[in-house]
């Protein structure tokens, strides 16, 4: 069976329960999303630059846009959709694409971090294989890079009327750029509305933790999905979005406008509620472990957009993987067996 089409063309600049669906869909199918880049098109060569940010949003009529919505027959409010990303393709159209620096933004751009005003600049890398290709401002150099496709805004139609495409929030997820939200994992969100209406947009060819200067490798994309709805306690859900994969359970902190270690602690809180509800951890116990073995993906550090993904190896959970170093719960059984 061929998958569904979510087109370029249906790109919006919101995240809203009161908009049409561009398709419908059934629990378990596929979906191919066609994105549009964060700028619109209208960074496509190296002599486009914009010193004004502000000028470059509204030449667009808005930046950031994302594909859809995609409205999941079956699903009510309350109910969860798991994304699973089968592919993500970012640049093919072009062969690549670009990253820029806008004065004012980015994490680095205030005195107190790099300097007094950054100069703008834009740079086009081009694709080679599963390389990216940096040329330096001189030309003497071209550095190859490794490219790690990702989706970096995805998101479902808010509790409230609208949300920007450009922000994210702990309902409907958002713009959070994170790397972890690539090929082979899978992001599980809530349905706020019937249907959950999926958007997805924002496809990034390459990416540093962080996104210190608030623009990545932005790219047109194409990105594969199987969407599938979950229904109470099979979603394993607490309070905030999730990508799990086969080796990891993860959460998404999208907080607005939390500090980054707000951010990090709200998530380690995130997954010792997770451990303590769904993997039979005593909370002191997960608490202590996450102290040992967590880790955390940095998404975006600014002014006033921070994201992280917090997560813990499936290892390390009660049965979750065959041939386990971890036993929960049988530890006596596993001092015998190693005295034996």
């Amino acid at each position: 069976m061929q998958p569904h089409v979510v087109p370029m063309e249906s790109m919006k600049f919101s995240f809203d329960k009161e908009i049409e669906p561009t398709l419908h869909i059934q629990s378990g199918e596929e979906v191919v999303f066609f994105t549009e880049d964060a700028n619109v098109s209208l960074i496509t060569e190296e002599s486009h630059i914009w010193d004004d940010f502000q000028k470059l949003y509204a030449a667009g009529n808005g930046c950031n846009p994302v594909s859809g919505p995609v409205y999941v027959d079956g699903a009510r409010k309350g109910d969860y959709l798991a994304v699973e990303i089968l592919s993500v393709k970012a640049g093919e159209e072009r062969n690549g694409g670009y990253t820029a620096l806008y004065p004012g933004l980015g994490a680095l751009s205030t005195p107190a971090s790099l300097q007094d005003n950054l100069e703008a600049r834009t740079k086009i890398c081009r694709i080679d294989g599963n390389s990216g290709l940096f040329k330096t401002n001189d030309g003497s150099a071209v550095i190859r890079f490794d490219l790690n496709q990702f989706i970096g805004t995805i998101g479902v139609a808010p509790k409230e009327d609208r949300r920007s495409s450009y922000f994210h929030g702990q309902d409907y997820c958002g713009n959070i750029d994170c790397p972890d939200v690539c090929e082979g994992t899978t992001v599980v969100l809530p349905c706020n509305v019937d249907g959950g209406l999926l958007s997805i947009g924002d496809v990034h060819g390459a990416q540093g933790d962080g996104e210190i200067t608030g623009c990545a490798l932005e790219c047109r994309g194409e990105v594969r999905v199987r969407v599938t709805v979950l229904r109470g306690e099979e979603a394993k859900y607490c309070a905030w979005p999730q990508v799990n994969s086969e080796s990891y359970i993860g959460t998404i902190i999208c907080g607005g406008g939390w500090s980054l270690t707000e951010q990090i602690k709200q998530g380690y809180v995130e997954l010792v509620h997770r451990m303590e509800k769904y993997y039979g951890f005593d909370k002191l116990d997960a608490y202590q472990l996450l102290n040992l073995v967590g880790k955390v993906r940095i998404g975006q550090v600014g002014h006033d957009m921070n994201s992280c993904v917090v997560k813990i190896d499936r290892r390390y959970l009660t049965g979750e993987k065959e041939g386990s170093m971890l036993l929960y719960g049988n530890i006596p059984q596993i001092c015998k067996e190693v005295l034996r």
